[in-house]
């Protein structure tokens, strides 16, 4: 009798989602800790929007520094604006508080240092409208320095994801590539009510908006805009886009990737226990086989040329680039293999406007 080969048990499918009236109420939610020295700037820039139905609800995570007198002086001028308060329990919990009192059909994220660009909630609501069956909406943010000087867009020239995922998610190892950071991210309310309360555990508490981009495809189409519709500061104490790649950052993308895998498999089995056992490990995803490599070599781990296979191997297909320079690295020196690889992976002024140029023809 020939063997038989085991297929996937179950499939995943998107979630039915209700018609949007024609003005939803949008909720904009913040979690703030100690980001006083940017949160005027975020208020403002939720309340300049070109769309006027929503409500604007902000999180304050005990914070210690003037944050709650600063947003306390722009409550009584707009009553779609909302101050919570209480106990620090990082940022998943200050979203999973603002979230808990919204009321809106949408739900947009912002970053206390983070601003909107005017017509964002007006370009998410258009965009939902436009694609009923998309639970989670996507675009992309333009990085600023601290005091607002434009440092690019991300993602640079990469397609952002749209459509359905599911499947792929779980014959990947459940990463979804190109998704942006927190303010480049929302939420059909029906989607959000599935995910939400979000997990408080470390490392998860502190990086909700990557947790939400490995949950939400699995539930539903993903929409995109591919303008910047937000924009995203850089000051030292962000999660994406350090000066430098490193050792320590790749570790730490490593440390974050194994939880949000465990996250997805224990989402997974609420939804059904064998759509659990179908999620395939990271090794199966060629960017988790890039980021260990780069931590190996990065480190001098006498492992390396396990890890360097290992990647190699999952360099196929048309998607594939920088094979050539990926397929000689591991013979580098590692003072060139460190400039090389961060000439690479960094956002240049040249890369940028070359990316610029191919998205405008």
């Amino acid at each position: 009798m020939p063997s038989v080969v085991p297929q996937t048990i179950t499939e995943l499918h998107p979630i039915e989602l209700s018609p949007l009236p024609a003005q939803p109420l949008v909720s904009i939610l913040v979690s703030n800790y100690n980001y006083g020295r940017f949160i005027a700037d975020s208020i403002r820039s939720a309340l300049d929007q070109t769309y006027s139905n929503f409500e604007l609800i902000i999180c304050d995570d005990g914070s210690t520094d003037d944050s709650v007198r600063i947003v306390e002086e722009y409550e009584p001028r707009d009553p779609r604006l909302r101050l919570i308060r209480k106990a620090n329990g990082g940022q998943a919990s200050g979203f999973n508080a603002a979230f808990a009192v919204s009321r809106g059909e949408i739900i947009a994220l912002l970053d206390s240092d983070d601003i909107f660009l005017p017509h964002k909630v007006e370009r998410i609501v258009a965009g939902f409208q436009a694609n009923p069956d998309a639970g989670f909406g996507v675009h992309r943010i333009i990085r600023m320095s601290a005091d607002l000087r434009r440092q690019g867009v991300w993602p640079m020239s990469d397609p952002l994801p749209s459509g359905w995922y599911g499947s792929d998610l779980l014959r990947n190892g459940g990463v979804l590539p190109y998704t942006p950071p927190t303010s480049g991210l929302s939420l059909r309310r029906e989607v959000a009510e599935r995910l939400f309360p979000l997990p408080l555990g470390e490392p998860l508490v502190s990086c909700p908006d990557q947790l939400l981009c490995r949950l939400a495809p699995l539930l539903t189409n993903v929409t995109r805009e591919d303008e910047a519709l937000s924009a995203y500061r850089l000051h030292g104490n962000n999660n994406y886009g350090p000066d430098r790649v490193t050792a320590e950052s790749f570790k730490r993308q490593m440390v974050f990737s194994e939880a949000l895998w465990g996250a997805q498999k224990r989402f997974l089995a609420t939804i059904d226990r064998r759509l659990a056992e179908d999620l395939q490990p990271l090794s199966n995803n060629g960017y988790t086989a890039q980021i260990t490599y780069l931590h190996a070599r990065f480190s001098k781990d006498p492992d390396v040329r396990r890890h360097f296979d290992r990647f190699i191997a999952s360099l196929t297909g048309p998607g594939a680039r920088h094979v050539w320079f990926w397929k000689i690295s591991i013979y580098m020196p590692l003072p060139v293999f460190d400039f090389c690889v961060n000439l690479l992976i960094r956002q240049s002024w040249l890369k940028q406007l070359v990316a610029r140029l191919k998205r405008m023809s």
